[in-house]
């Protein structure tokens, strides 16, 4: 916008010079109205776009914040008040809707409302003011509603790259892992295109409108050159990055998705020209996103030297098992990115998430094993499933980056009652809870032995009785989850023999009288798996049969190998009623005023069924009919 014909100047934000003349004093005082000056959109579009997402951010920060410090009060979770509050924010959180034929579920009604939110803000701010274009070229050749688009665009940008990288600042102060984040990631990429649009096609309609597009494009090339090419890549980047085309081809999806960011980046830098502000939104983004991206290569470099030795095998049920050895922590649920270096170029430039299917070491300083249990599918798992045929006893060299997500411990250890419940290819997302739990059963068993033991005052020395104190405080202090449900759903003959043999070996290295009555597995077996299984089960009522439970231990036979194995619980016919147990599960920890957890990980259907049947829970807490709090934590099978 030229300053030619400007004369004489009049200073407002910021020291920049503004001057009214050729126009008319009431022309000067319209066009210098807050909503019409394009030398102050930066301030009065970009900005509040700032300070919208900020708040947004900062009400999450507060809420966490909050959260953490309450759940340290065990007495003040009982406070009705904050039972309620905590009810109705999980409502929000956990109801969603699913559509059958897409097989698609909706985000909860809690994030489907932050997004209205989102609309309404970018509607108002972009499509309320007016005009859309100047009544006369005497204003400039930028049209207004081009210029509040471009603002508005530009100040989206650090939002999209600080919701995309694993490691960021938003998940460090809010608690909310990176792959929940992805889906403001997306809908922030969604209004950073949309706006786009509304930035360029104003242009177009204005020039044709005053009959000089084909000069103006001439005399303004690079302008409009750089924004085209920046325009096409962001194109590429919002729909390519759609989870039905980037399951076609996960390496390909990756590569094209940075090399199209750094094509993007480039040209529409270049397309902002330094006007007003608009670079201090880059400097913006690389301060946000420049640390994020390098600190995982500095952790993978000097903390687990660069690359360890996998060995991967199949299982018997045709998982297959990746196990890496590290010395580092991680909890239940949590996920880590592998990129092998043994399979070529391209995958050694991509990684690959596979959730962690074991549980560490109660010491941080002990070797411990990642597992991982991959279904092989197409693509990237079909040649690890190849590999491990061919090469079982060759070890592959890869690089580790996590862990990232899982479950939050503290919601983990404060529930007094569990239920952990999975669908085919996650058996293996369950052992880790079943794991944890047997531990801390057999050592609280062990602690309270060992503190209730009658003792010699004489043969005691004052230092003993000091440690004893200190661990019986610190007993205290912890809780742990007096009982585990574990209900796993499959169609697969092989996988149901699997994972009953995989939990019996993991039950029999702990004492069998700390966890046998407090720990129950339930195996639903629906097709092939139905019909090789002979159930002596079969001839109960359905209905109560899948809300019977049991501590009675199933003995399992193997068909293949002869194999007995032990489990305390019972195998049943056809697909989970999971709304009722879940029901059933909250009015027993509603009539004790406890708190129950409830884990899983399964196909849509399967999550939609919990998700809102734990919502129902808590929607009659708030109501005040019930007491006590139900927890859900959810995993997709599909990434992000």
């Amino acid at each position: 916008m030229s300053l030619a014909w400007l004369t004489p100047p009049v200073t407002l934000t910021g020291g920049r010079m503004f001057v009214c003349d050729p126009l008319t004093p009431e022309q000067c005082a319209w066009y210098m109205q807050r909503w019409h000056y394009w030398y102050i959109a930066d301030y009065v579009f970009a900005l509040p776009t700032v300070a919208f997402f900020m708040s947004v951010i900062g009400v999450f920060i507060i809420g966490h914040f909050a959260s953490s410090l309450l759940f340290r009060h065990r007495k003040l979770q009982r406070v009705s008040i904050w039972q309620k509050s905590i009810a109705g924010i999980r409502w929000l959180s956990y109801r969603g809707f699913h559509v059958k034929q897409l097989r698609w579920n909706s985000a909860p009604v809690g994030v489907l409302l932050l997004g209205a939110v989102g609309t309404i803000f970018f509607f108002c701010m972009d499509l309320v003011p007016k005009p859309y274009y100047w009544p006369s070229e005497i204003y400039g050749n930028s049209p207004a509603l081009a210029t509040r688009s471009g603002w508005l665009a530009t100040a989206c940008m650090p939002f999209v790259f600080a919701t995309a990288s694993k490691t960021n600042w938003i998940t460090l102060l809010t608690g909310v892992s990176h792959e929940r984040l992805q889906v403001f990631h997306r809908w922030i990429a969604y209004a950073f295109f949309i706006l786009a649009l509304l930035h360029t096609f104003p242009f177009i309609v204005y020039h044709i409108r005053w009959h000089d597009m084909e000069a103006h494009f001439a005399s303004n090339l690079l302008f409009y050159w750089t924004g085209i090419v920046a325009l096409v890549f962001q194109a590429w980047l919002t729909f390519m990055s759609h989870s039905t085309i980037r399951s076609l081809g996960y390496e390909f999806f990756k590569i094209t998705h940075f090399v199209s960011v750094a094509i993007f980046m480039l040209t529409f830098f270049w397309h902002c020209d330094y006007t007003l502000t608009s670079w201090h939104y880059f400097i913006a983004t690389a301060a946000v996103y420049v640390p994020c991206f390098v600190y995982p290569w500095l952790r993978a470099i000097f903390e687990y030297r660069w690359t360890q030795q996998a060995h991967i095998v199949v299982e018997d049920n045709g998982f297959t098992r990746i196990t890496v050895p590290v010395k580092f922590h991680w909890t239940p649920g949590q996920h880590c990115f592998l990129r092998f270096t043994s399979f070529g170029f391209l995958q050694s430039i991509s990684t690959h998430p596979f959730t962690i299917c074991s549980s560490p070491a109660n010491s941080t300083n002990e070797q411990n094993e990642l597992v991982f249990y991959l279904r092989h599918q197409g693509g990237f798992t079909a040649k690890l499933y190849q590999h491990a045929l061919d090469h079982a006893d060759k070890p592959v060299r890869v690089q580790i980056d996590g862990p990232y997500g899982g479950v939050n411990s503290s919601r983990l250890h404060d529930a007094d009652h569990l239920v952990v419940i999975a669908g085919g290819a996650g058996a293996g997302w369950c052992l880790p809870f079943v794991e944890r739990f047997v531990r801390s059963a057999a050592t609280s068993g062990d602690e309270e032995q060992g503190y209730n033991a009658p003792t010699d005052e004489k043969t005691v020395s004052a230092g003993e009785r000091r440690v004893s104190a200190e661990k019986t405080a610190v007993r205290g202090r912890h809780h742990n989850p007096t009982s585990l449900r574990v209900i796993l759903a499959t169609r697969d003959t092989s996988s149901r023999i699997w994972f009953e043999r995989t939990v019996s070996e993991l039950l029999a290295r702990y004492p069998a009288s700390s966890v046998s009555s407090s720990i129950r597995v339930q195996v639903y077996l629906t097709g092939e798996a139905a019909e090789k299984a002979d159930l002596p089960h079969k001839s109960l009522d359905r209905t109560s049969s899948q809300g019977a439970t049991s501590s009675n231990d199933e003995r399992i036979v193997d068909p293949e190998k002869g194999v007995e194995t032990a489990v305390p619980g019972k195998e049943f016919e056809g697909r989970p009623k999971l709304p009722l147990i879940i029901q059933d599960e909250a009015a027993k920890v509603a009539e004790a005023g406890e708190s129950l957890g409830v884990y899983v990980c399964g196909p849509t259907t399967m999550l939609n069924d919990v998700r809102n049947a734990v919502a129902s829970a808590n929607l009659n807490i708030l109501k005040g009919s019930r007491s006590g709090s139900v927890y859900l934590h959810s995993e997709h099978f599909e990434w992000a």
